[in-house]
């Protein structure tokens, strides 16, 4: 019999279990077109540029949607925000698979396609966390339990299962991935579809609405004035500067320090995923336990000496352990801001702040991405990591005064 305080103890009830499995499965869909699309773009004869121009259109929709997309998610039903979304991947996916088995599958039709795709996934993704407080209790233990939950099936979704299935079904047949994948969003969107509606939801949609611009600004400053939400978004955004350059070199690491083959550039990406899902799935009772400052800024200055390891060793097997430690924190520091959020954040404006949030983090990408390539282009491959991984351990010094177990029980 689990101990109490466990997270097998936490009874987080049929409704979050259909959105966590809608979750899982449209995770596993998002994971299958992000291997199958590059796959398709190579195969029909593109290069470089349109693998590059594959990724930029799925990633565009971050920066161009998300503050809407906000708006719309507290405007709306948010498991009705979801069924559309599914809905329209679906279309998208249905359409792409007519068109691959026809054989006339085009550059431009995949960039639109990813585009759609990614489109989804902002509004997707942003009504499923801001859902949750809806569909469980709202304090810590539920909350953390519930968020650890979701962060594990996406992981598990878009970077382990959904990954090589997609490649599997797509060396097999290349409609096999996307007919696949329509499937996947027609069943997420059923799940959805049978989760009871909540009321506060229709008194959400009965509400007076204003502008869409003062209710971004709303969002904005909801974010910006409160000082623990402002010291989350910061550090997130310092720590995603650092992890994207860390993925973006990660192939030219394995091959030109590590010397590993292209399978085993994939194992280091599973060996992530691996660690995420125990991450996710821990980080409510370590939470509880020791408190969420502490896990907070443990995670991020123990990803920072994980990064700064992988610059400084030149085994495989060391190598994989730093990518399953830096999966496992950077999950359960997930885990924490998301409950950290949902607790401090009223329900009717979460949704404009968790895309205002997500916006400033996402700035992060770029830069980091940007100044990878500088440094291992100007030094050596091993000098991006070692200088992130320095850089995200006083990252963590520097936030620690806002971020203590004492600091946050105070927030609101």
């Amino acid at each position: 019999m689990p101990a109490k305080g466990t997270d097998d103890a936490v009874r987080l009830g049929g409704r979050f279990h259909r959105l966590f499995g809608a979750t899982l499965v449209s995770a596993t869909g998002t994971g299958m077109h992000a291997a199958a699309l590059p796959l398709l773009a190579l195969q029909s004869n593109g290069g470089p540029l349109a693998l590059s121009l594959v990724v930029v259109a799925a990633e565009a929709p971050w920066v161009l949607f998300s503050l809407h997309a906000g708006v719309v998610v507290d405007r709306l039903d948010r498991r009705r925000v979801m069924v559309w979304a599914d809905l329209g991947r679906f279309a998208v996916m249905v359409v792409l698979a007519v068109l691959v088995l026809a054989a006339r599958v085009d550059l431009v039709q995949l960039v639109l396609a990813a585009f759609l795709l990614g489109v989804g996934q902002v509004f997707f993704d942003l009504a499923a966390q801001s859902a949750v407080p809806d569909l469980v209790v709202r304090e810590p233990r539920h909350l953390a339990t519930a968020n650890g939950r979701i962060a594990a099936a996406e992981s598990n979704g878009e970077d382990f299962a959904g990954p090589p299935l997609g490649s599997a079904l797509f060396g097999v047949w290349n409609f096999l991935p996307f007919a696949g994948n329509a499937l996947s969003f027609a069943a997420s969107g059923l799940l959805i579809l049978s989760i009871r509606p909540d009321t506060r939801a229709e008194e959400a949609s009965a509400a007076p609405r204003r502008s869409v611009r003062s209710e971004i600004a709303e969002g904005v400053r909801w974010l910006f004035g409160n000082r623990t939400l402002r010291a989350l978004a910061a550090v997130s955004c310092l720590g995603n500067v650092v992890v994207t350059a860390q993925f973006a070199m990660l192939a030219l690491l394995a091959k030109e320090v590590l010397g590993l083959p292209d399978l085993g550039f994939g194992l280091l990406l599973t060996a992530t995923a691996v660690g995420a899902t125990a991450g996710g799935l821990a980080a409510g009772a370590v939470s509880r336990r020791c408190g969420p400052g502490t896990v907070l800024l443990t995670a991020k200055a123990g990803v920072g000496v994980a990064v700064a390891v992988l610059g400084l060793v030149a085994d495989p097997w060391v190598a994989a352990a730093m990518m399953v430690l830096t999966g496992a924190l950077m999950a359960a520091e997930k885990v924490v801001v998301s409950t950290l959020r949902q607790q401090i954040v009223p329900r009717a404006v979460l949704g404009r702040v968790l895309s205002s949030s997500r916006l400033v983090v996402m700035i992060g990408g770029p830069v980091g991405a940007a100044l990878g390539g500088v440094l291992a282009g100007a030094f050596t491959v091993q000098v991006p990591y070692v200088a992130g991984g320095i850089f995200l351990v006083l990252v963590a010094l520097a936030f620690s005064p806002a971020l203590t177990n004492r600091a946050l029980a105070s927030a609101g």
